[in-house]
């Protein structure tokens, strides 16, 4: 049953069949090198450092928004892990939105460049044009909505933003396109910062405590954590069924004939997760002790759920570990990229 990737056989058991006790003996003893499965990848070459400036400008400025009161930055905070830290945001019409904000970090290495909770955008393009089109940037659920033409003229009669524009992408066109490009160009330059794990990860033993290099035991065997939060992200990017909410319907909404994407939602990376709570697609969890505490249930029970999510039984101190260790994979703030 062992395989050379140190999840893999887990994964495959828990799809296909059951755990005998040998299997799950192996598992809470992760094998040789495993550390390395989580080494991070080096940081993503900037091809075009005039797009990425001017990027990280229209991501914090407020006239991309219907309004002109409303920024990306807005629900993406540097300092709360580039998501926010309330179960929902505020939209451009002043309501809340409907789910809590995913955050940027690490979103340039995804291995799909399908985003957001339920990808229902293909592209971090596409998803930026939709929220300034018809999302939470764009005041569609006032009466007097701004239409895009009259955002993309603010930045045309904007000399400063014209030469940005020029610099950037010579001889193409101020519009909706080509802000859009440009502020996914700067977040795919949000790379994770170095937390302690990466110290860990490359031999400073004492970077993390012994509580969480137990908890990391357990989240690559007994917790089963790994099989949705695998590699140094910690996330396979894709979407699952955790169980959390009877209404949204998720990846559903997109893919309604598969009944696997009911109720379906990305994993979300655990770069930085102590750093943005509340937790989940709703924010349905507090803390990251209730987050581990609904694995341990395994969630609602329906043909959707994941067959990765199996109930689990912990000890208080397995729990606390767990926690420790999750607290280990970023600092107190976030990198600060914003900053100039």
């Amino acid at each position: 049953m062992r395989l050379a990737c140190g999840y893999s056989v887990l994964a495959a058991v828990l799809v296909f069949g059951s755990l005998g006790r040998a299997d799950v003996a192996w598992a809470q003893t992760p094998p040789t090198g495993l550390k390395d499965q989580y080494r991070r990848a080096p940081a993503r070459p900037v091809e075009n450092k005039a797009l990425v400036e001017l990027g990280r400008e229209l991501f914090t400025d407020p006239q991309l928004s219907a309004s002109g009161k409303t920024a990306c930055l807005s629900c993406h905070l540097p300092d709360a892990a580039w998501s926010v830290l309330d179960a929902r945001s505020t939209n451009d019409s002043g309501k809340l939105t409907s789910r809590k904000p995913q955050t940027l970090i690490g979103i340039g290495h995804a291995s799909s460049p399908i985003n957001g909770w339920d990808g229902r955008n293909p592209t971090l393009e596409a998803q930026a044009k939709s929220s300034v089109a018809t999302g939470s940037m764009s005041m569609r659920e006032t009466p007097t909505p701004v239409a895009v033409e009259v955002i993309e003229q603010r930045f045309r009669s904007n000399q400063a933003y014209v030469a940005k524009f020029s610099a950037a992408l010579p001889g193409a066109p101020v519009n909706i396109d080509t802000i859009v490009q440009a502020v996914a160009a700067f977040e795919r330059t949000i790379e994770p910062e170095q937390a302690p794990f990466d110290r860990w990860v490359a031999g400073d033993e004492a970077a993390i405590s012994a509580s969480a290099k137990r908890g990391f035991e357990l989240f690559n065997g007994k917790g089963l954590c790994f099989a949705c939060h695998g590699g140094w992200r910690f996330t396979d990017d894709k979407f699952h069924d955790i169980g959390t909410s009877t209404t949204d319907r998720g990846r559903g909404v997109t893919l309604k004939d598969d009944p696997q994407m009911q109720f379906a939602f990305k994993t979300p990376t655990l770069r930085s997760v102590a750093q943005r709570p509340p937790y989940m697609n709703n924010g349905s969890a507090a803390t990251l002790e209730d987050v581990v505490r609904h694995y341990e249930k395994g969630g609602i029970d329906r043909p959707s759920r994941s067959p990765l999510l199996q109930p689990i039984s912990l000890t208080d101190q397995e729990r606390s570990d767990l926690v420790a260790f999750m607290e280990t994979l970023g600092a107190s703030t976030a990198t600060g990229a914003i900053k100039r």
